[in-house]
């Protein structure tokens, strides 16, 4: 490996650096070599990866500002690139062709993303018009790219992210562009904007972020990252519903309206602290002007704002404005969010008892306290998910009650939700029993699985984040 430095994604040129499986990932680079070769006549500059990542506790309030406690998996998206000869065209393919097909752009004209159509190079896309606008005056190079992935998709596992991000990497490497670390997850953040996403960037810090055997409490605004100590003697599992949740097709009814519902919690909220709201977009916002802690945050709640929904003309008369003003200043621009109902009570105490848990796993891991109260908060966790939050499904709180029958100190929804996967906190002398057990009583009795087990229920620990690839038998 090159001489490390922290700031900037690490350049490997070997795959035993990164994976713990050496030999399954070295196959899928040499199929991504002899797959480019085919498609393109051509071998590889450069491989880039992104890893998905899973959330251990403190879902859905990155993008009201507060921090959250994630890990990078060892699963990823990688893409292998090199130049074209055209000057015209950025070509796009997939090892898994059948399911995602491939599209080719003209890059002599400004790349436009058609959000009618749910299309993955979308996303491909999304980086690509991320760094050129970072970067204007660079004159951006025609691309053969060719992508191979293992995050489970619409998983909750950040799927989509790490193609945004691995993307990102990719386009800025290539054309010589210097970002560090966290350049490159603030711009992945503004990347996914234009795939109609308004997320909060927690996947895309932990995507570069990320370091092997630790977790990370990830702060924001500015963005700051700390590791913590995972306890030993545990192991988490990831099991999958198997109920797909794409953020993009469902974000005006689901994860785009929790961010409108936060905002306008935040706005109402600090109005009726008596404080000036006009600039107020996050709920640590909130925190910040009134300088009230959490707890208080959280009785004042409760108190002030109605515990029933708010329609759209209740909050505009509340904020003294038109329904037109609050959609025109409040709602995400060209995001399309259809409620017409806001349940901002619940929300926010969502988000205020979830940054507390944030705070007390990590300090719980700090102390070396036992992993039943780390279970304890990942339980009260995913009951605020699925009753405050409302971002669970049935299936979610069937799997999670199974986890926990089946001896796991705790487990919970992690990701956008709404289907997607489950992490438990599991003993790992009782990780074979557990996991039986799961199969048993949960994927038995649905009709059709994925062939690989590993694709659906898995052991992981902490994987190191994004990285540029150059393998010694890459080129002809």
């Amino acid at each position: 490996m090159d001489t490390f430095n922290p700031l900037v994604p690490q350049v490997i040129t070997n795959v035993e650096h990164i994976y713990g499986d050496a030999a399954a990932n070295q196959a899928r680079y040499k199929e991504l070599v002899d797959r480019f070769y085919e498609l393109y006549n051509d071998r590889p500059a450069f491989f880039f990866r992104a890893p998905g990542r899973v959330n251990l506790i403190g879902e859905h309030v990155d993008y009201s500002g507060y921090p959250v406690l994630p890990f990078a998996l060892q699963q990823d998206t990688i893409v292998a690139a090199s130049f074209n000869k055209s000057n015209t065209q950025l070509n796009i393919a997939n090892v898994n062709n059948e399911q995602f097909s491939s599209n080719s752009v003209d890059i002599t004209q400004p790349v436009e993303i058609d959000m009618s159509k749910h299309h993955w190079t979308n996303y491909v896309l999304a980086g690509w018009k991320g760094v050129q606008t970072s970067s204007p005056n660079t004159q951006f190079k025609s691309l053969n790219l060719l992508y191979s992935g293992n995050v489970p998709i619409g998983s909750g596992v950040s799927s989509s992210s790490a193609l945004v991000c691995v993307s990102t990497l990719a386009f800025s490497y290539m054309h010589q562009l210097t970002y560090t670390k966290e350049d490159l997850a603030n711009i992945s953040v503004k990347c996914e904007r234009f795939v109609g996403i308004e997320g909060g960037g927690m996947d895309q810090a932990i995507s570069y972020l990320a370091e092997e055997s630790t977790a990370k409490l990830i702060e924001f605004n500015p963005l700051r990252t700390k590791n913590v100590k995972l306890p030993g003697g545990v192991s988490f599992v990831i099991s999958n519903s198997l109920v797909e949740s794409n953020k993009v097709v469902t974000g005006a009814f689901y994860y785009n309206l929790r961010v409108v519902e936060c905002r306008l919690a935040a706005v109402l909220l600090t109005k009726k602290l008596g404080l000036n709201w006009t600039a107020i977009r996050r709920l640590i916002d909130v925190q910040n002007l009134s300088t009230l802690t959490l707890e208080q945050l959280i009785a004042k709640t409760s108190e002030l704002l109605q515990p029933a929904a708010y329609t759209r003309q209740q909050v505009a008369d509340e904020l003294e404005m038109s329904v037109e003003q609050l959609v025109r200043d409040y709602f995400p621009s060209g995001i399309q969010v259809t409620a017409e109902h806001f349940e901002l009570q619940r929300r926010a105490l969502h988000v205020f008892t979830e940054t507390l848990r944030v705070y007390q796993f990590a300090q719980s891991c700090a102390n070396n306290e036992s992993p039943v109260d780390l279970g304890q908060l990942m339980n009260a966790s995913h009951f605020s998910c699925a009753e405050q939050f409302e971002c669970s499904c049935p299936e979610l709180d069937r799997l999670t009650s199974i986890c926990r029958d089946a001896g796991a100190y705790g487990s919970r929804l992690t990701g956008a939700g709404w289907g997607g996967c489950v992490i438990s906190l599991v003993p790992t002398d009782k990780l074979a029993a557990f996991t039986e057990q799961i199969e048993q009583q949960y994927y038995s009795k649905l009709n059709k699985l994925p062939a690989e087990k590993s694709s659906y229920l898995f052991s992981t620990t902490p994987s190191s984040g994004a990285s540029i690839v150059v393998l010694p038998d890459q080129h002809a």
